[in-house]
């Protein structure tokens, strides 16, 4: 009997394998991957260069990797093994309470040659470089007042929810107030853990991105921070409209916690939207919204349709205002709605490394600039050194 078994395992486990091995090769490989958001690696080029420095051999595991049969099957098994083991967490993201993700380990930059896989720290001489070349462009380059606004990460503003030290959250923060001159850091940090901890709803629990309620606290302490908090649009000014209460974020991609219910997405409107155009290269679009994105797995992208290299957000009033340049990243697509309201807006992607910031600002004759650089960023990416 028990031989019987032996076989029928062996039987069982080569007929698995030799299911997959076809699959692997009769399957087209996939280019994009909607679920996690992000290219796939696609079969590498070969060439004698590319085998010695280990590039082809780096490529070809990312490429098996990448196209193997029923990967997100296999990630979402994963993901349940570890929590049986207790282990809390997979793939670097953690599982918190109310099913909240944060990403617990980066890529971490350290120079232009030299960065760290998997790292829940970061360099510090990396951060304040970058922050203190935000100083050296205000002091020297920038014609016009200039800000600064830090978004925290999920881990940083969220830290409560998940069975995880804080030490490196609060080190971030100490190091980017005390780096940062106090006349261009616009603190945010506090106010979104406070309304964190009250319950509030500023950050999905399924992505890396602040909610629209997030963003409307970060746009009123911009104001107060512009000298503007008489003219902050109160909050119950505004309709909120639930868009989509089956939106899961890039985190969820990543994890595989399969069972983790979505999240809600919301526009705020003062019913004006038409009184506005976003322009994308010849592309303009009525308001602030591409609303094609809700059909799909990136409905972040919705606000402003995603993030391109150049965005302007202009309104059609018969009036003068003043311009406002925001070198950024993905977090300020959520506050146009609200920035748009007092500022015609010119939005650069410094993500594309577009950081030539002053040649911006005289192009478009702003008034003035306001960098917005999530945490995530500042410690994966150099790009803020590059400013000038």
């Amino acid at each position: 009997m028990k031989k019987i078994t032996n076989i029928i395992t062996i039987v069982l486990f080569l007929a698995i394998l030799f299911g997959l091995s076809v699959a692997f090769v009769a399957m087209p490989d996939k280019s994009y991957s909607e679920n996690e958001k992000r290219n796939l690696q696609t079969f590498p080029e070969f060439s004698l260069e590319a085998l010695m420095d280990g590039k082809f051999s780096s490529e070809i595991n990312e490429y098996f990797a990448d196209q193997f049969p029923l990967r997100d099957a296999f990630v979402s098994i994963k993901a349940l093994a570890e929590l049986s083991l207790f282990k809390g967490e997979n793939n670097g993201v953690l599982l918190g309470e109310n099913e909240t993700l944060a990403v617990r380990t980066f890529s971490i930059f350290k120079d232009r040659l030299n960065r760290t896989d998997n790292m829940d720290h970061f360099y510090n001489q990396s951060v304040v470089r970058q922050l203190e070349a935000l100083n050296k462009f205000a002091a020297e380059k920038a014609s016009v007042p200039v800000h600064v606004i830090i978004p925290p990460r999920v881990i940083d503003v969220a830290s409560e929810s998940f069975n995880y030290p804080s030490n490196v959250s609060v080190s971030l923060d100490a190091i980017v107030s005390t780096t940062l001159s106090k006349d261009l850091l616009i603190p945010v940090s506090p106010v979104l853990k406070e309304k964190y901890s009250a319950g509030e709803y500023v950050y999905y629990r399924t992505d890396h991105h602040w909610t629209t309620l997030g963003a409307y606290y970060a746009y009123v302490e911009i104001m107060k921070s512009f000298g503007m908090e008489e003219d902050i649009i109160p909050r119950d000014k505004f309709t909120v409209n639930v868009v989509a209460d089956d939106f899961y974020g890039t985190t969820w991609s990543k994890c595989g916690f399969s069972f983790v219910s979505p999240d809600t997405m919301e526009f705020w409107s003062l019913g004006n939207d038409d009184k506005f155009t976003t322009t994308i290269g010849e592309r303009s679009f009525s308001g602030f919204y591409d609303m094609s994105y809700l059909e799909t797995m990136d409905k972040y992208s919705a606000f402003i349709s995603g993030t391109n290299d150049i965005t302007l957000v202009e309104s059609n009033y018969d009036e003068e205002r003043p311009v406002l340049l925001l070198p950024k990243d993905s977090f300020a697509n959520s506050l146009v709605p609200f920035l748009a309201q007092h500022f015609d807006l010119v939005l650069v992607n410094m993500a594309n490394r577009m950081t030539n910031i002053s040649a911006y600002a005289e192009q478009y004759s702003a008034d003035r600039i306001l960098f917005v650089w999530n945490a995530e960023n500042l410690i994966t990416s150099g790009n803020l050194g590059n400013v000038n």
